[in-house]
């Protein structure tokens, strides 16, 4: 009796047109994955970077209203434009006589100066500026233009400062103009585009000194008691 060959069973295995559809669905699905992940990592830097410049432009007007709000008795501001290097002007609001200002304990006699500097791109900083008594003419100037200024907040535009008084918004305000009732800054800040920052920062007034009555006779002797 002949017997009768088994051929071995044939064991499953993959073609190479399905080894190659599969490599391409997987590059397609990690294409997706990345192109989700990328759009969210973008998303989270520009949501992270837009709340970084919100609180500058927070952290700036907070210590600009402080700078006003605790203006000392015998402290005084003013308006003064000046010139940048290009010939472009420079608003600058000039504490005068303000010791604790901007976290500085001690003007010693000089003052300070809060101004939008012009930048390379075309926008402008706030910065401030420490000068010391007695710097006027060239070397006020050179100051001016090489001095160690203090950046805080940068790129802004359209900057424009007013003063209240007499229930009227002035655009000048010289020296020996006195205290005015408030203060108001708009510009752009380009951070935030598209919305223009309108803040008004209010100037407690000059109480008058309390009269003091004048002295009275000095007492007299006491009267003899009566009978």
């Amino acid at each position: 009796m002949n017997s009768v060959r088994k051929r071995p069973p044939r064991r499953a295995a993959f073609t190479l047109f399905e080894v190659i559809l599969a490599l391409g669905i997987l590059i397609l699905l990690s294409g997706a994955v990345y192109s989700i992940s990328s759009a969210a990592m973008e998303a989270s830097r520009s949501t992270l970077a837009e709340q970084v410049s919100v609180r500058r432009l927070e952290s700036f007007l907070r210590v600009t209203r402080d700078a006003f709000l605790n203006l000392p008795r015998e402290g005084s501001i003013q308006l003064r434009i000046s010139k940048s290097a290009a010939g472009s002007p420079v608003p600058e609001i000039v504490f005068q006589d303000a010791a604790g200002v901007f976290g500085i304990p001690s003007l010693a006699g000089g003052s300070l100066i809060l101004a939008a500097r012009p930048r390379s791109d075309g926008s402008r900083t706030f910065a401030i500026l420490r000068v010391p008594k007695d710097t006027r003419g060239p070397d006020l100037e050179r100051l001016q233009s090489d001095g160690p200024w203090i950046p805080l907040l940068p790129r802004v535009e359209r900057v424009k400062w007013t003063f209240l008084a007499n229930g009227e918004w002035k655009q000048e305000w010289p020296e020996g103009a006195g205290r005015p009732l408030a203060v108001r800054l708009e510009m752009e800040y380009l951070e935030i585009p598209g919305k223009t920052i309108d803040t008004q920062f209010w100037i407690p007034p000059l109480r008058a000194a309390a009269p003091t009555a004048p002295p009275g006779p000095a007492p007299g002797p006491n009267p003899p008691p009566g009978p």
